[in-house]
This record gives structure tokens, sequence and C-alpha cells, in this order.
């Protein structure tokens, strides 16, 4: 008998499509969190582990009956909440708000957006990497002021070497598009294969193990790597140390890669010659953070991976894993629970 399941769906999405979802007669219900709750349910993420304490309160109803859910994260321990479920839908693309849900060593499938958003992410990458090379923070400011010269020194991207530090989807869009400025290419991967030696617009492919080779070598070095035990903080002021001091740090991977404390003193002592970052340990970052006024630094609020087609691309998406689930066959995107991603 074919599964008819009750979708919860925690994270904003739009009135119609949920609608669109209770048409389908596969479907049971669809149900999303009430507007009313939307901060509430970010409260009770944020309390983490306190929220063992307390219970699911007016939550329970809607956990109760799930049988899918689709987030962007969930509360510690809410896996307790949901006896009915077998598959968390992520509407991002990693999992590091909801490892503290119990999901990812529950034995139940969650899928990510991942890859969905690879091509503006990489646009905006190559956004960062024109407007550090061409000095945008210094015109912005002359053009605010009505100064026509002195004019700031920029920089050519031909021939420069980009870096990137997480060959995934991201990446690989990353590396064909700066091949289209003529840059060199330099990767790493995690586990290289004798069929990656000629991976496609990548000049040099290193493993994981060999990062501080990749950081000196780059003119722009790209993080774009998912977060992980092993990548948390890994951006520290040693790895910032073995930065050229002509070179970039561009950052879409998530906040909590680099050490921003490190990173705030590499740019003022100029260890570096500056950063693009969409990503933040905190977010929103705090009014009173000193990288909303380093010169040096191009911030945007980690929009790098909207566009006007995201929402489109990740309900197919979710559309495919449903038609999957309800057959009974294998998910894609499937998170690995050792990995984390």
């Amino acid at each position: 008998m074919l599964l008819k399941p009750n979708i919860l769906i925690t994270s904003p999405m739009s009135s119609a499509y949920v609608e669109k979802l209770n048409a389908d007669p596969k479907i049971n219900q669809a149900k999303q969190l009430p507007r009313e709750l939307w901060s509430k349910f970010a409260e009770f993420y944020h309390l983490g582990d306190k929220v063992a304490e307390i219970g699911p309160q007016e939550f329970a109803p809607f956990f109760e009956e799930a049988d899918v859910i689709v987030c962007v994260g969930l509360p510690y321990r809410s896996i307790d909440w949901a006896p009915n479920l077998k598959w968390v839908q992520a509407w991002s693309a990693g999992v590091d708000h909801m490892k503290i849900s119990g999901v990812l060593g529950a034995g139940i499938p969650v899928t990510t957006l991942a890859g969905l958003n690879a091509i503006p992410v990489a646009e905006h990458v190559m956004m960062f990497i024109l407007m550090l090379a061409k000095k945008y923070n210094t015109f912005s400011e002359n053009a605010r002021n009505r100064i026509w010269r002195p004019a700031p020194a920029t920089d050519e991207i031909n021939g420069k070497t980009v870096g990137i530090f997480g060959l995934g989807a991201i990446g690989k869009h990353v590396a064909r598009m700066a091949k289209s400025f003529d840059m060199r290419v330099i990767a790493t991967k995690r586990t290289i294969s004798s069929s990656d030696k000629d991976t496609e617009n990548v000049d040099e492919l290193l493993p994981t193990k060999e990062f501080d080779d990749l950081i000196s070598q780059s003119d722009y070095l790209v993080l774009s790597c998912p977060l992980s035990d092993e990548t948390r903080g890994i951006m520290n002021e040693a790895k910032l140390k073995k930065m050229k001091s002509s070179s970039y740090l561009i950052n879409v991977s998530r906040g909590e890669v680099v050490d921003e404390q490190a990173l705030i003193k590499a740019l003022k002592e100029e260890w570096i010659a500056g950063a693009g970052l969409d990503v933040f340990t905190n977010e929103p970052l705090e009014e009173e953070s000193e990288l909303w006024v380093q010169p040096n630094l191009i911030a945007t609020s980690h929009r790098a991976g909207r566009s006007t087609s995201q929402q489109s691309r990740a309900t197919e998406l979710f559309e495919k894993n449903l038609a999957l689930l309800i057959k009974g066959e294998p998910l894609i995107n499937v998170v690995d629970p050792d990995r984390q991603y």
C-alpha cells in the first residue's frame, strides 16, 4: 500500500504552494505552522537543550501526525515529538541547524537542497572577486563623497589563481566561471581517484590534507565546503597567516568555518588584502561587530544563494523526492550522517 503522507512545513512558504500540495490526491494533508508561531519556533531552536524541560507545547499536535517535515532547522530532540516521521527535507543546502534535533542519528532520511543554489552562489563569488580586484568599496565611497581623483589602483583577475576549498556543486561552477576569466583554478577534494585527474576547469586538484598548499598558492581563496566537525574553525589565525599579503578570502560556506576574531586581526594588520563574506558565525551579524567597519571587507547578508529561480528549483526537487517516498524508492540528496552533508 502506498504511503499517503502528512506533511508539516515549519519554514515560511507561500500559501499558494501549500494549497497546491493539499490539492494533490497522493498527499493526505500539508500543514504549515501558523504565522503567529514562527517566531516562537525560532526561539525554541535557540533555547537548545533547555527545550527538553518545557516540551513541545503547542507544537505537539503538528509534530505528532507528521510523516514528512520541511524545515530549515529543528529544535533540540524534536525527533522525540514526531513518532511517525519518515523523512525530513531541509530547506537549505546544509544541515547544521538540524544537528541538535536528533534526526541525523535516528536513521531517518534527511535530504537537502545542496547544489540547487550553486549557480547564484558561484556568481556571487565572482562578484566578490571582481569587486575586490576593482576596489569597489573605495570607488563607492568616493562616489558618495563626490570625489573624482585620486582613484584607487585596481587589479586584473586574468591569470590570477583562485583556490577552491570544497569542489562540490558550487565549487565546480566557480571553477567554470573563473576559467572564463582566464584564471588559474586549483581545488581540494577529500578523496582523489584516477578519474579526477582531468577534472573539468581545474588546473590542479589537491587532496584536502594539502589545504596549506592551496592557501599559499591562491590569490583568491574561496571557501565553499560544508560545515562539519572537520571544517568548523578551519580558517584560523595560523591558516590566515599562510595566505599571501596580496590575497583575498571569500566565504560562501558557513560563518563557523572562519575564526572571525582572527580574520578581523588579519584585515586590520593587513596579513591579507581583503575579504568577501556572505556568511557569519552569528546571523544577523551583531551591530557591534568590527567586521562592519573594515574598509577592505565586502559583506552581504547571507543572500548569495537567493535568486528569482531558487523557489521553483527547490519545490521541483522536493516534489521529486515526495514521489519517490510515496513509491518507497531511494531519495535524492540524502545526507550522510557521519559526514554531516
